[in-house]
């Protein structure tokens, strides 16, 4: 009863199959309430761009606001291509050497390079679900688009995002930092532009936009794909068909480029046999016993006799500390008995001087009782005392007479 609703308009279609839809205008409700909520957007080369809703004014004029979600639903890229959320929005991703153009994925020809971009916020780059990813995204692929203002232009893909090593410290706490951004320029596959014309076009954008952008670096095509340069001419037109350089495989026949698959041991080289793989290389690679294992002449990993360890047992660190506690312990020892000898010895010193004192005594008490005479040397006298005993009526005695 009242209500009143109102269909959007159809979609327009724009340059290079750019299809951009207005938003439908706001649909009234009962008791009034309004709500409006844009569909996603179409952007530049095929690039879906889908906007967060805004918020949605409920009864009593209250306002509420959606939380975060998925920019990417199961419907927004179609044609083989997938779908890439960054902060707020989108894009379609096709296969290696193709581009997204609407709702499709068209095979092209590639143009690999290096942008250099200069921006005051650095953090978060690598997070493509960031807003300084989102705004760099951004920034990188409408500059190409308009660099590369003709129906051949199809997409372009970053690849890299990297800030120069060599930018000091000091030099990252102030002013704009320098961030090099590997990306590929895809075009249409019957494109007559080549390296050169690319690069020129590069550079012209550059100078009109010296403000934001300092330089670009082409890569060579088979340097991209991983491919051998068989001679001058030859560009690598395909990366199915070249020939991938030494150390580098194809993973699989339907993908273009050449990755480097490390070198692999057998399966049993494993913990149960007591061997573990060791890369020498990117070429080659041993089977080798863990450490505290050594391989016997039967091919087989032994434990490391008494005192080694690591590996190949070549650790002798173990027997050094054995060897030296032992010592250690000798001479402790050699100083406790050292210390008993000394300790008895002193103790019986002592009991013989007790001993002599005791027997001094002795004689000297039965020297004086039989003779009257006082130890010899007694109270510092070199000979000895004689006491006379005198009889009651003054006569004199002989002392040595009986």
């Amino acid at each position: 009863a009242g209500t009143t609703a109102s269909s959007p308009p159809p979609p327009t279609t724009g340059a290079a199959g750019t299809t951009a839809s207005s938003p439908p205008p706001p649909s009234t409700g009962a008791a009034g309430t309004t709500a409006s909520s844009p569909p996603p957007s179409t952007g530049a080369a095929g690039s879906t761009a889908s906007s967060p809703p805004p918020p949605t004014t409920g009864a009593a004029g209250t306002t509420v606001t959606k939380g975060p979600t998925n920019p990417c639903q199961e419907d927004s890229c179609k044609g083989g291509s997938s779908c890439v959320s960054l902060n707020d929005t989108f894009f379609c991703l096709c296969p290696e050497g193709q581009y997204y153009n609407s709702s499709t994925c068209s095979k092209g020809k590639i143009f690999p390079g290096t942008i250099t971009f200069k921006t005051s916020n650095i953090e978060d780059l690598k997070d493509e679900n960031s807003v300084a990813y989102q705004k760099l995204h951004f920034e990188i692929t409408e500059f190409f688009k308009k660099a590369f203002n003709n129906s051949d232009y199809g997409q372009t893909v970053i690849v890299k995002i990297s800030l120069r090593t060599s930018a000091a410290r000091s030099e990252l706490r102030a002013g704009d930092k320098d961030v090099d951004v590997e990306v590929v320029n895809i075009f249409k596959e019957t494109t007559e532009l080549n390296e050169t014309t690319v690069s020129n076009a590069i550079t012209k954008a550059i100078e009109d936009n010296a403000d934001v952008f300092t330089g670009y670096t082409e890569q060579d095509r088979c340097d991209y794909y991983g491919c051998e340069k068989k001679n001058d001419q030859d560009n690598c037109s395909s990366g199915l068909l070249c020939q991938c350089k030494q150390g580098l495989v194809r993973p699989n026949p339907q993908i273009p480029m050449c990755v480097a698959f490390g070198p692999t041991c057998d399966d049993t080289c494993n913990a149960e046999n007591k061997r573990q793989c060791l890369v020498r290389s990117s070429t080659s690679a041993d089977c080798v016993c863990l450490p505290g294992y050594r391989e016997d002449s039967h091919g087989a990993c032994q434990p490391c006799a008494f005192g080694y360890s690591g590996v190949g047992c070549k650790d002798n660190i173990y027997l050094i500390i054995t060897i030296v506690g032992i010592i250690a312990g000798i001479l402790i020892l050699g100083l406790l008995i050292a210390l008993v000898i000394s300790m008895s010895s002193k103790s019986k010193k002592k009991n013989v001087e007790e001993q002599n004192l005791i027997e001094n005594d002795f004689h000297s008490l039965r020297l004086y009782e039989t003779t009257g005479f006082s130890n010899l040397g007694a109270d510092g006298n070199v000979f000895p005392k004689v006491r006379v005993n005198l009889p009651k009526d003054g006569s004199a005695r002989n002392p040595y007479s009986n």
